[in-house]
């Protein structure tokens, strides 16, 4: 079983023990083997607490260590909880980011999934018997190809990665080093795949954009010529792409997907959209064709955004949004129709108030 001690802990995070005095020698046998909840937690437990939301559940904190923010220490202190003398308390900047360190560093260990790190060893390729790999198809190092897998013609899978059951590799894609490809993932033909990339069950990367071009007859629609897609999707280093998302090849040129970006599960990306790095996109959101995002963008669950729109560096959509004109970097869009954020619950509060004023009458 791992275990890590109270000053790995602090030195990951940047921390600091808080409580070393009321702890006295105690503070050198305190060790956490996993991640916990603060209710009920017990002596072997890593706990967080960063939002008075929980501050009920304190009084049942038995955790090895608590994390918490710089804010937080005096009130804890003095409100004399018996944890305060059994459990390292370690104060850093932003618990928030500590938890995402400290996963990792759990995950490496526990999860079977976590793929963490490459192991530097020139072992072969492991393809399972039920996999179909053509012989044109190039495999590196320690790539792990899993049950049913069909690799197709002159596709390329950089060292450490691995293909989990059921996945689709199409003609000419070409996928980096340590990559994931969760059960059910679809390549299509050409689509790129950089280094340390992860897609999650029944994502999609490569499939027709939506395009139709009406037949008439007269000034009546009488069919749709589809408009056969022949670009490809670009993905970059460090992204993730959560389970059953889509990416859109592009119509001619390509969809491209920037280094760091992270997108939520069902998230659609149409044809020829841009992507820079950093930017986030979650649950349910759909980009339109030749729509763009800035670098480290946030954009909030299920919202739309329309053709040719482009969110700017660092901006921010409000979930439930439709995006129909341009964001500038920096700015805060929310709502539908489209609104600055102050301008959004300015508008609200005066619908309020009339509301209130007619109900008065």
């Amino acid at each position: 079983m791992i275990s890590f001690a109270v000053n790995e802990v602090a030195h990951w995070v940047d921390g600091r023990v808080v409580n070393t005095s009321e702890l006295g020698p105690l503070l050198e046998e305190i060790r956490v083997s996993r991640p916990g909840s603060l209710a009920g937690s017990q002596p072997l437990d890593l706990v967080f607490f960063f939002s008075r939301a929980f501050e009920h559940e304190l009084p049942s904190v038995r955790a090895g260590i608590l994390i918490t923010g710089e804010l937080f220490v005096k009130p804890l202190k003095l409100a004399k909880l018996s944890f305060w003398n059994q459990t390292a308390v370690i104060a850093c900047a932003d618990p928030y980011l500590a938890l995402a360190l400290l996963s990792e560093k759990f995950a490496a260990v526990l999860s079977s999934v976590a793929h963490m790190g490459a192991v530097q060893n020139s072992n072969p390729p492991e393809v399972h018997p039920t996999a179909v790999v053509d012989p044109t198809a190039e495999l590196g190092e320690r790539v792990k190809v899993g049950p049913y897998c069909v690799i197709e013609a002159k596709a390329r899978i950089g060292a450490g990665t691995t293909l989990y059951a059921g996945c689709t590799v199409g003609p000419g894609c070409v996928i980096g080093e340590n990559c994931v490809l969760f059960p059910r993932v679809t390549l299509y033909e050409w689509t790129e795949i950089g280094n340390r990339v992860r897609l999650h069950s029944g994502c999609v990367l490569g499939s027709d954009g939506f395009g139709y071009a009406p037949k008439k007859q007269g000034e009546k629609v009488s069919g749709h010529q589809k408009i056969f897609h022949l670009g490809k999707v670009v993905v970059g280093d460090d992204v993730e792409i959560g389970a059953n998302s889509t990416v859109d090849r592009g119509t001619i040129g390509k969809t491209q997907i920037c280094n760091q970006v992270k997108l939520d599960n069902l998230v659609h990306i149409g044809h020829n959209a841009h992507l820079e790095e950093g930017a986030v996109v979650c649950g349910g959101t759909c980009l339109a064709g030749n729509s763009s995002l800035g670098k480290f963008t946030y954009i909030g669950g299920l919202t739309g955004i329309t053709n040719h729109v482009h969110v700017g560096d660092g901006a921010s959509v409000g979930s439930l949004s439709l995006v129909t004109k341009d964001v500038p970097a920096g700015g805060t869009a929310v709502g539908s129709p489209q609104r600055e954020y102050h301008e959004h619950f300015r508008a609200h509060a005066l619908l309020s108030r009339m509301l209130s004023k007619r109900r008065s009458h």
